[in-house]
């Protein structure tokens, strides 16, 4: 069974398995599967019986308890790589911004980077972290692995807001920046976010410090 037929598996029968009988049992059957696309042999469901993820009784499959319960508490997905936990908690910094402003070096050299470093964290940005293949999948592992996520939003740039949509949905804690002189569009106009001079880069990295009080959280969890 492929990844996707293994998650298509779970996601029918968590959304879309009915109660049988007088009991709590929710299950679809083997047909029913099959007819909504699920197509495999038994050897091949065998993989999700053996993890204790689906239990199968004659024909009729369903969610394990456990499984169910995650499912109805995390955002779950199979990410472009087998084997890659997502952390949490862990004190690295990813850096989302544009890389092609006259200023972005400058921002990342000067404030970004001594900021998020001098609060106890490792820093990257999308530019210097090791190429392990496509864009996406680089960007992928990068969030997935840092505790959270620093974002400058000064100007519209679609790969920013993509990469914030990742950490947003995986459920990572975003810090958004942006410079003194700019009005941000409509999409982060009600969120929190943080001014800087881009003439006092210096001073900006005072803003960073908020990355020091989620050390110090984290410390204390």
């Amino acid at each position: 069974m492929s990844k996707h037929q293994e998650w298509k598996m779970l996601h029918l029968l968590y959304t879309y398995a009915r109660r049988t009988g007088s009991g709590d049992r929710r299950v679809l059957t083997e047909q029913e599967l099959t007819s909504a696309g699920v197509h495999c042999d038994p050897d091949s469901r065998q993989v999700l019986e053996d993890a204790g993820v689906v239990t199968r009784i004659g024909n009729e499959y369903e969610l394990s308890e456990p499984a169910r319960k995650i499912l109805s508490t995390f955002t779950v997905a199979q990410g472009p790589k087998d084997s890659i936990d997502i952390r949490v908690d862990y004190p690295e910094v990813f850096v989302v911004m544009p890389f092609n402003q006259p200023w972005s070096d400058d921002v990342f050299s000067k404030m970004f980077k001594p900021g998020i470093e001098d609060a106890g964290f490792a820093v990257s940005r999308g530019d210097s972290i090791v190429r392990v293949g496509d864009l996406s999948t680089n960007v992928w592992l990068s969030i997935t692995q840092a505790g959270l996520i620093v974002a400058e939003v000064s100007v519209p740039n679609p790969n920013v807001y993509y990469e914030i949509g990742l950490a947003d949905a995986l459920g990572k804690s975003v810090f958004l920046f942006k410079q003194e002189s700019v009005t941000l569009p409509a999409d982060f106009s009600g969120e929190h976010y943080y001014n800087y001079d881009l003439n006092d880069l210096t001073a900006g990295r005072v803003n960073l410090g908020v990355c020091r009080t989620y050390r110090l959280a984290l410390n204390h969890a």
